[in-house]
């Protein structure tokens, strides 16, 4: 627990430090709307440049069910086809929004990946879109590509409940 105390004092003063200009420039997000849906399914990945054409099937790790507590600053990833947990594979544990509302930031509980900043495109009551830069196909020798992964309130069959 002392680690992530010390992690989230760290990024609460960057984002005392970031200048008042920049939080003040308009944005489109609002993580109250993480509350607005109890899951967020993936519905279109692209690479920038080439929204029209959706890669959900070559980077399937950033596809599925989610759920997000702004209360408790908490998140959990779900299969979509089956609705089984992520958590053990870096799929739960801590987020937060930045003050500038520009950088979504992931701090898993679990698994081998212990931070994930990713820019915060959109976040509002209908739409949850993220990008952030991975090897092309989810491949590490490929070039780096911006991905583009947009998300909107889930309505189907599965419903999940967070394990932590």
């Amino acid at each position: 627990m002392k680690k992530y105390n010390c992690i989230f004092t760290g990024l609460f003063l960057v984002t005392l430090l970031t200048p008042v200009a920049s939080q003040a420039q308009p944005t489109n997000a609002d993580i109250r709307a993480f509350a607005s849906s109890p899951q967020w399914l993936t519905t279109k990945v692209y690479i920038e440049g080439t929204p029209q054409v959706d890669v959900k099937d070559k980077y399937p790790g950033v596809v599925g069910i989610s759920m997000w507590d702004p209360e408790r600053n908490r998140y959990e990833f779900f299969y979509a086809d089956t609705g089984l947990s992520k958590y053990d594979n870096g799929g739960g544990g801590y987020f937060l929004v930045t003050g500038d509302k520009k950088t979504h930031i992931l701090i898993p509980d679990k698994g081998p990946t212990r931070t994930v900043v990713r820019r915060l495109e959109a976040l509002n009551n209908e739409e949850f879109t993220y990008s952030r830069e991975v090897p092309r196909d989810m491949v590490e020798t490929n070039e780096k590509v911006r991905i583009y992964v947009v998300h909107a309130p889930y309505k189907g069959p599965i419903k999940t409940t967070t394990s932590h």
